[in-house]
């Protein structure tokens, strides 16, 4: 009597084992994308919302708002400017801007160009006989959130609304 196996009965075998290894490889990889879409819409959800409430924020602590925005979204502005609340004795303006796919956060102040101190002076101030108002840098531009396809400001009698478009890979969020 032969002891072994036979031809059919191994190659029966390994087709039910490639068979099991297939099926467990495919759900391993499912399990995985699932995962990677889920991290992505948790970050671009986290980073929209810490832009959205940090502008909010210190837009409501603001001294006073600079421009105008438009009443309609259709021509909404893509940057909001300001006077920062914090700093009492001095004037400090935040701007915050979409620079390419990110928001940025700049602080910018004004002084008269003769004033060798640089006195900061408030945005619109009128300088003496032939002087200019020059701005100057107090915090380079730093980047605030990324995957930003768009960032818009529009309202009207004190209202300020903001939209904000986040996208990462296939996701898109969008914040209001």
């Amino acid at each position: 009597m032969n002891k072994g196996f036979t031809l059919t009965e191994l190659l029966v075998t390994l087709t039910i084992f490639l068979i099991i290894t297939m099926a467990v490889y495919s759900g391993f990889n499912l399990s995985q994308k699932a995962y990677s879409d889920g991290q992505n819409s948790v970050e671009i959800t986290q980073n929209g919302r810490v832009v959205m409430e940090r502008i909010a924020r210190e837009v409501r602590q603001a001294k006073r708002i600079i421009g105008d925005f438009p009443n309609e979204r259709g021509s909404a502005l893509n940057e909001i400017f300001f006077e920062d609340g914090h700093i009492l004795e001095s004037y400090h303006y935040i701007h915050y801007f979409k620079d390419n796919q990110e928001v940025k956060r700049q602080v910018v102040g004004y002084y008269f160009s003769e004033d060798p101190e640089e006195t900061l002076q408030p945005r619109g101030a009128v300088p003496p006989g032939g002087q200019t108002l020059e701005e100057k840098t107090l915090e380079l531009p730093a980047i605030v959130g990324e995957w930003v396809n768009k960032l818009e400001f529009w309202g009207s009698e004190g209202v300020i609304n903001m939209s904000l478009t986040l996208e990462k890979k296939d996701k898109i969020f969008n914040l209001e």
